[in-house]
């Protein structure tokens, strides 16, 4: 089951029927948050979709089109689904008077959600209303039985089993960051002022983790510098509490004990799978930049074979590309598609200290996947099997991916651990921000690269 006092979504155009249900969800141990749905929209609408909302109660008909009116009573759903769910799993849970209409309604959503942009849920179940109160003139709330409804809530979401193991994992995170807090509150618990104290703390070791000038140009991705370290620590040894259900993990359990192990879903390529775990893609506008830690930037048709390229390369693209990766000729076209990046790779201590006075940008090329072999030692038209051969043991292959902007196209990433231009720190070159390595391949590509030049840094602290 969900575990307790996780946060869930309630959504009703009845003030005094949200305030049951409200009351419900208190009861059954979760911690709800409600919707209050006025004149076609949520009245307090969220600036943007809560994370970790994994159950949605709402009402079928939020007011409009009448009873019978269903195409009108999906729209509304998914309108207030938009701003609460985001792009994550979740359950909805009806909530209403009519628990009939419950299956056309689920249905218009799950086909409509596509089109709206909405994340269909990945189940639905429904309480009638009408079970726990009645709503006449004679009874009024007399007849309201929240243990009734406490009882039918914990009754309808029994069934998502694994959903329940992953809102296990997140309240695993959750107290995994609380113990943080604590972990750090504790040092200065005895002082005189502890909360004046406490502030002092984090002030400290924002500035510790980043530098002083970056702790006040971001004060929030500074404490994240700081505090990073011990959550992943505490997560670490906080074990498998709180864990969930063994009836709710068997299904799980079952697959793991496959002969062979489970087999990847078909639905999923290996493709999307890599791109998921190795790399974070950029968008417009989100603050990416040239010299961020792990950043895979593209350098646009300006900048190469200019001057300061040949001078930090000592070639032209095409020689640069024969000498570093390519274990053949590539015509005209096969270097057309191939695209030279570069690979932020300062240290990882100048990074959090703001101590960079150069960063170090490590050679790559992103080519479509049907090239592969041009750079693992296959004759053109030969297939790309058997164990590949690169141009030479510092070039990496992170793997078959998939990028968002050419999602037809699955490509590779070689990242060249010997040759690197260097450039003084912010400042930039012509090209674009594609994406960031997650830390682990991160740290893979560190560890090919000390072989070839010297060993990073880590954060240290000093009286």
């Amino acid at each position: 089951m969900i575990p307790l006092h996780a946060r869930v979504a309630a959504i009703d155009d009845n003030e005094d029927h949200l305030q049951k249900i409200v009351w419900g969800l208190g009861k059954a141990g979760f911690c709800p948050i409600p919707f209050f749905f006025d004149d076609g929209k949520l009245e307090i609408e969220p600036p943007q979709p809560l994370p970790g909302i994994r159950m949605v109660f709402t009402d079928i008909h939020l007011t409009f089109g009448g009873a019978n009116n269903d195409k009108t009573h999906a729209a509304n759903i998914i309108r207030c689904l938009k701003k609460i769910v985001g792009n994550g799993p979740y359950a909805l849970i009806f909530w209403s008077q009519f628990p009939g209409d419950a299956d056309a309604i689920a249905a218009l959503i799950a086909a409509r959600a596509g089109d709206a942009g909405l994340t269909p849920p990945i189940g639905y179940a429904a309480v009638d209303k009408n079970e726990v109160f009645k709503v006449t003139p004679e009874n009024g709330d007399d007849a309201f039985d929240p243990g009734k409804l406490r009882h039918l809530i914990l009754d309808r979401i029994r069934g998502f089993k694994t959903l329940a193991v992953a809102s296990s994992w997140e309240e695993r995170a959750a107290q995994a960051a609380a113990r943080t807090t604590n972990r750090l509150f504790e040092l200065v618990s005895g002082a005189a002022q502890p909360a004046d104290e406490w502030e002092g703390l984090l002030a400290y070791l924002a500035c510790e983790a980043v530098g002083v000038d970056e702790a006040r140009t971001d004060l929030t991705k500074a404490l994240d510098s700081a505090l990073l370290p011990l959550l992943e620590d505490q997560l670490a040894l906080m074990g498998s509490q709180p864990a969930p259900s063994a009836e709710d993990v068997q299904r799980l359990i079952d697959r793991v004990s496959a002969k062979d192990g489970p087999p990847r879903p078909t639905s999923i390529a290996v493709s999307h799978l890599n791109a998921s775990y190795l790399i974070e893609e950029t968008s417009q506008g989100d603050g990416s930049r040239m010299w961020d830690r792990g950043m895979v930037y593209e350098l646009s048709p300006v900048h190469i074979n200019s001057g300061p390229f040949v001078r930090a390369f000592g070639h032209i693209d095409s020689m640069l590309i024969r000498q570093e990766f390519a274990t053949r000729d590539l015509d005209d076209e096969e270097l057309r598609l191939a695209r030279l990046h570069v690979v932020e790779l300062g240290p990882e201590c100048d990074h959090v200290q703001g101590k960079m006075v150069t960063h170090r940008y490590l050679l790559a090329l992103l080519f479509p996947a049907s090239l592969l072999g041009a750079f693992t030692g296959k004759a053109k038209g030969k297939p790309s099997g058997g164990a590949p051969r690169y141009r030479n043991e510092s070039v990496l292959d992170i793997g078959e991916i998939v990028m968002r902007d050419s999602p037809d196209t699955t490509w590779h990433l070689l990242i060249s651990c010997r040759s690197f231009m260097t450039l003084a720190a912010r400042t930039e070159v012509e090209g674009r921000c594609r994406f960031r390595l997650r830390r682990a391949l991160l740290e893979e590509v560190v560890h090919r690269y000390v072989t070839h030049a010297r060993r990073p840094g880590v954060i240290r602290f000093r009286a």
